[in-house]
Formats: structure tokens, C-alpha cells, sequence
């Protein structure tokens, strides 16, 4: 790799956190026209300066100085219509300059052929086109009039019909080279955007279909709970076993449906906004630290040096923590778990710091297919008995992997020993310090506060289901498990009975009319921020797509099941996070 393309590659890697792609190519094609001017003037000089033109070597040496004090500025300022006025300037002025003198051996007047090829990707196919004619007729009144303008170099008639039919070539031949590549651009970006509409019908499809088919399948294995098989005889038992069979076949194949969805990162959905990284790390954290605080032992550790206020979107720097410790946990189902977790500074600018992480856990003997999935390898004697579960041991780093991506960053897993080190960095831009929290980070805050053990049997639960056959399955589930059940058929029904009863712990549906799950659980964290109380919400949902789960508990609700489910889990769900 030479030096030119490492330091545009550098550059790209950095402008890609900062703007979008069409301006990111802007500031590409400027930097690299004005280091290309920069050497090829530095080089020119020096020749001057071997053949003893010292006034022509003082002049370029002196160009480029100033090229290099434009680079200076648009690397610090970005200001992208100011650097290009400045270096296109300062390129004219060259030109003249070597057309008056003549240059070395009298051909100065050759410089200015290279002017399209700068000015119309500088400025674009209309601009450009304009800027370079502009010069083209400035050139020709040089010309007519340089007996008068008591020029050093005098160019012949011959010469200078040469000189400008030639550059009026290269002109139309630029121009019809970014005519081309714009209207490919085009057609390439429309087939892109139909290709992103026609995924995301898909994923929305898919997702509905999951929903769709989650709901009766739940309602099917709850009421199979709720029978009493010593009461059937033996042939309807045995239809009963069929039925149940046939349904736990049905809800592998939704599964399997769901895995072809990917991960969305779209920018234009995430947030900005001032929020404290040690904060939302270590209470993410929290999460996995109460419900397998028996045996998972977690570590962080920060670095003086990192400033832990910045700017960005607290939910998705969440959703990598959540993603990769869960797998983490999956792949090591038994046994103590110690996960250390080191956050380090790669690199510190003014306005913006390069962080590393590194997560070390025991080694997960992973292995990868062909698509960038790993898989965790069951026991022997699993296998050979057949006792597990496929999707227990299915290892799925997307979601990290995706937001990583987005961030400029790269997911790297590398097992050494008995460690598997998973390590990532991306640049984050530098918050304020001492300013308030972010709604998000307050949602989360409240998971830190202490709250007292409450039984299961005398626990007031609020139920937020629109579906009545669903409300009618969980009641009939958790009657005797639990003292009161109450409904809420909507976000806005559960947002008022929750500023008018006190509950224990809810019991949260996602897809609702009038305020979904989500919405719901972000306003219930917020009329909580200002007391010393956090209720306990727990998502049950239909929503089984990769990166749901990770939503819900980023957006402040403690924990997810989604449909079908077993009584049994969603019980157990509840014990812990109220008797905890």
C-alpha cells in the first residue's frame, strides 16, 4: 500500500463517523487533489531549482507552502466550499504564473491542460463545467493580448491553437467521463434504495408473520400446561402428546424463519445525545450481574485517561454489551462465568477519542460458518443422546457486530489458551462534562436503586396485553401464582393505571395501538426518575426478530420472553427480579 492511499484510507475511516457518504467523497477528492498539487509543485521546484530557475523555484515552493496551510485548514475546520475557493485560487494562479514566465524551457503554457481534470470532480458536473470554461476564456484573452501584457514567454499562433484545442479535449472528455459516472451513480443508488424497500418489506413481513403465528402457538403450549393429563385416557393422551409435538415442531420452524431477518443500524434512527459511558456500560452489565449473580462474576474497567462523557446514542453502545454477554453466558452454561471487561484510549483529539474495548471470558470454542455465524459444540453425550436444544448453542454476535460496523469500527474473536478475547474500537465525539443525563441513561439509572423483596403470591401485577384471548391465557397461567392481576389494554391505559395504583412488577406487550411497549416503558423510567422506586417490567412479546430482545432491555425494561413461552420460565422470570 503506498503512502498516498494509507493516509486517504485513514482519512476515509475517520470522515465516515462525521458525515454522510456523498460528503465524506467531497472532502476525499479535495484532500487528494490538494496532496497531489502539493508534490507535483514540491517536485516541479526542485527541478527549477537543479536548472538554476531560482525565481520559478521560489514561486512553487511558495504555492505549495500555501496548498499545505489550505490542508491544514480543511483537516481542522471541514470547511469544505472555503477549501475548495482556496486551493482552486491558488492553481490559477500557478497556471498564469507559469504561462507569463514560460516555466523552465518555455513550456509553462502545458500546466494548464490538467485544470478540468481538477476543477469539474472539485465542483461537481455543473460547476465544474463552468469554472473550467471560465478559465478557457480567461487563457485565450491571455493569449490575444500578451504583446501587451509584456509577457516574458511569447507563445506562436500555431502553439496556442494547439494548446487550447487540446485543453478544450481534455475538457469535454472529463465532462463526459463524470457525466458517465453520475448517471451510473444514479441508477446504482435507486436500485439501492429499492433493493433497501424491498428488504426492509421483508423484515416488516416476517416480522408480522412472526407475530401472527407466535400468538396462537403461545396460546396453544400455555392451555397444554394447564391440562390435566392423568385425567385422559390413554388414546387421547396419546393424540394430546401428538398435538403437543406437532406444535413444538411448528415453533422451530418460526424460528428458523426469524433468523433470516438481519440487524438495521439506520442512522437516521439513532440518537445524539450527551450520556455518561461508564454509566451505561456498568448498568447493562447490572442486568446479567442479578439474574445469574450466583455464578457470574463481571469486571470493568476503565481507564484514567478516558473522558466518560460523549456523544452518541446510549442504546446502541448498550446493545453491544448486551449482545456479546449473553452469548457469552449461553456458551457457557454451567458453572462459575468471570468476564473482565477493559475500556482503554486508543487515540485523543480535541473534539473526538478513539476508544478499545477488550472482553476476555473462558474460551468459548467457537466455530464459524461460512456467514460470520458461530456455534458453541455441545457435549458428546448430548449429542449422542440427543438431549439438546440446536438454538441453545446457536452463537449470535450479529447485533455487536452490525453496531460495531456502524461506528467504523470491527468485531475481533480470538481464543488463546483458555481465554477467548472478543476486542472492538470505534471513535466517539467528546460530550460535556457535568451536564445532565440523557432520558435513556435516567431510564437506566433507575436499575441501580434499591428496591424491597416482594413475595410472588402477594405481588400486585399489571398486565399491558390488547389481545383478550392472550389477557384471558396469562390470567388463567398466573392465577395461582399470584395475589392481583390487572389489565391494561394499551401503553396510554397502562401509563394511567400506573400513576394511580402501586404495582410490583408488569408485564409488558410490545405491538399495541395508541403507545407500543417500548414507549410505554421509556415514559413509565421517566415519571420514575424523581422518586427512589423502579418497577420491575418484563417484555412478553411475539416480537422473536434478532435485535428485539436488545431493544426492549436497552430501552429500561429488565427483562424479555417471548411468545410461545412456558409458564414455568415467565414464573420464574418474576421470583427473581421481585425477590431479588
Amino acid at each position: 500500500m503506498n503512502p498516498l492511499y494509507h493516509l486517504l484510507a485513514r482519512l476515509t475511516k475517520k470522515l465516515e463517523q462525521q458525515a454522510d457518504l456523498d460528503v465524506v467523497n467531497k472532502l476525499l477528492i479535495t484532500y487528494f487533489i490538494n496532496i497531489t498539487c502539493i508534490l507535483v509543485l514540491l517536485g516541479y521546484g526542485i527541478l527549477s531549482y537543479v536548472e538554476m530557475s531560482h525565481s520559478v523555484a521560489l514561486f512553487l515552493f511558495a504555492s505549495s507552502f500555501a496548498l499545505l496551510l489550505i490542508l491544514v485548514y480543511q483537516y481542522v475546520f471541514k470547511k469544505l466550499p472555503v477549501t475548495k475557493v482556496l486551493l482552486t485560487s491558488v492553481i490559477i494562479v500557478v497556471i498564469f504564473f507559469l504561462l507569463y514566465t514560460g516555466g523552465n524551457s518555455g513550456l509553462g503554457c502545458y500546466w494548464m491542460l490538467v485544470f478540468p481534470a481538477l476543477a469539474i470532480p472539485l465542483f461537481g458536473l455543473s460547476k465544474g463545467n463552468v469554472i473550467s470554461f471560465l478559465l478557457f476564456l480567461a487563457v485565450l484573452a491571455f493569449f490575444v493580448f500578451q504583446d501587451r501584457l509584456q509577457v516574458q514567454q511569447v507563445y506562436s499562433r500555431d502553439l496556442v491553437i494547439r494548446i487550447l484545442g487540446i485543453y478544450a479535449a481534455i475538457h469535454l472528455l472529463v465532462y463526459l467521463n463524470e457525466y458517465v459516472k453520475l448517471h451510473n451513480f444514479t441508477v446504482m443508488e435507486k436500485s439501492i434504495i429499492e433493493s433497501k424497500n424491498e428488504t426492509r418489506q421483508k423484515d416488516d413481513f416476517l416480522s408480522k408473520l412472526s407475530h401472527q403465528i407466535r400468538t396462537p402457538l403461545n396460546n396453544l403450549t400455555v392451555v397444554s400446561n394447564l391440562i390435566n393429563k392423568s385425567k385422559l385416557d390413554a388414546e387421547h393422551r396419546d393424540l394430546f402428546e401428538t398435538i403437543m409435538a406437532s406444535t413444538i415442531n411448528l415453533i422451530n420452524v418460526v424460528n428458523n424463519i426469524v433468523k433470516v431477518s438481519e440487524v438495521k443500524i439506520e442512522k437516521e434512527l439513532s440518537s445524539q445525545v450527551n450520556f455518561d459511558l461508564y454509566a451505561s456500560i456498568d448498568n447493562t452489565l447490572k442486568l446479567f450481574r442479578d439474574q445469574h449473580k450466583e455464578r457470574l462474576e463481571m469486571n470493568l474497567r476503565v481507564s484514567r485517561n478516558i473522558k466518560t462523557q460523549y456523544i452518541g446514542d446510549p442504546i446502541r453502545i448498550k446493545q453491544i454489551f448486551l449482545n456479546i454477554i449473553e452469548n457469552i453466558i449461553k456458551a457457557n452454561p454451567e458453572g462459575k462465568l468471570a468476564v473482565d471487561i477493559e475500556i482503554n484510549l486508543q487515540s485523543d483529539f480535541e473534539h473526538e477519542s478513539e476508544i478499545n474495548y477488550v472482553i476476555k471470558c473462558p474460551q468459548l470454542q467457537l466455530e464459524s460458518d461460512d456467514y460470520g455465524n458461530y456455534y458453541s459444540r455441545p457435549g458428546a453425550d448430548q449429542i449422542k443422546e440427543g438431549s439438546y436444544q440446536p438454538d441453545d448453542y446457536f452463537i449470535d454476535f450479529t447485533i455487536a457486530k452490525k453496531i460495531i460496523d456502524y461506528y467504523g469500527g470491527e468485531l475481533n474473536i480470538v481464543s488463546t489458551g483458555e481465554l477467548t478475547v472478543l476486542q472492538f474500537g470505534f471513535i466517539l465525539k467528546k460530550g460535556t462534562t457535568g451536564t445532565q443525563k440523557s432520558e435513556t441513561d435516567k431510564d437506566v439509572t433507575q436499575l441501580l436503586q434499591s428496591k424491597s423483596k416482594v413475595d410472588l403470591k402477594n405481588a400486585n401485577i399489571l398486565l399491558v396485553e390488547d389481545n383478550a384471548i392472550n389477557q384471558k391465557i396469562i390470567i388463567l397461567s398466573l392465577k395461582n401464582h399470584v395475589k392481583n392481576i390487572d389489565i391494561a389494554n394499551n401503553g396510554k391505559d397502562a401509563l394511567d393505571k400506573f400513576g394511580t395504583t402501586k404495582y410490583h412488577l408488569i408485564l409488558m406487550d410490545i405491538q399495541m395501538p395508541v403507545i407500543n411497549g417500548i414507549a410505554a416503558t421509556k415514559k413509565i423510567r421517566e415519571l420514575e426518575s424523581s422518586s427512589n422506586t423502579q418497577t420491575p417490567i418484563i417484555a412478553i412479546t411475539a416480537n422473536a426478530l434478532s435485535g428485539d430482545k436488545e431493544a426492549c432491555l436497552a430501552a429500561g425494561m429488565n427483562d424479555y420472553i417471548s411468545k410461545p413461552f412456558q409458564v414455568e420460565v415467565l414464573v420464574n422470570k418474576m421470583k427473581m427480579l421481585l425477590e431479588s
